[in-house]
């Protein structure tokens, strides 16, 4: 009976050798093709990707988030732009925008591409606008280009 256990166990140490050395050759053989890739792809799919750089191409604006720090209603135009001039005053370096959705006014600041990017700005502003918060919004490209005052230091910059 031992004897059987012994031809058992030596037949399986055969099988799961050969079956190593086996997978071994393989991965020799792909190592061999290394820096090969060979990509099967409809032909529909360069279609739509020169269609989507054409639609993105013609896109004024993304959308992207800005801190709403005040909300009026339709009386309410003269104390928006107010507080607009208020916020320019504290962050000089900060775009202000007041937005007219009929009937409301808006008062709208920064620039942001994500929302983790506006929360800077957020803590900031939430200590003089308590009920200030971020709002998703489209912005133009042409907005994200630097203030007047930024181009100027940085002109001097490459002169010095």
């Amino acid at each position: 009976m031992q004897f059987c256990w012994f031809i058992a166990v030596f037949v399986f140490m055969l099988i799961g050798g050969s079956a190593n050395a086996q997978n071994y050759e393989n991965i020799e053989k792909k190592n061999d093709s290394v820096g090969v890739v060979n990509i099967l792809q409809d032909e529909r799919i360069d279609q739509l990707l020169a269609t989507d750089s054409i639609i993105n191409s013609q896109k004024q604006s993304f959308t992207g988030y800005r801190i709403q720090i005040f909300f009026g209603g339709s009386t309410d135009r003269e104390k928006a732009f107010k507080i607009k001039e208020e916020f320019l005053e504290l962050f000089p370096d900060e775009r202000a925008y007041v937005v007219y959705t009929a009937p409301d006014f808006r008062v709208r600041v920064g620039n942001f591409r994500t929302k983790l990017e506006s929360i800077e700005l957020y803590k900031a502003c939430s200590e003089f606008y308590p009920n200030c918060y971020p709002v998703k919004t489209e912005i133009m490209f042409s907005e994200m280009e630097p203030l007047e005052k930024e181009t100027e230091l940085i002109i001097n910059d490459n002169v010095e």
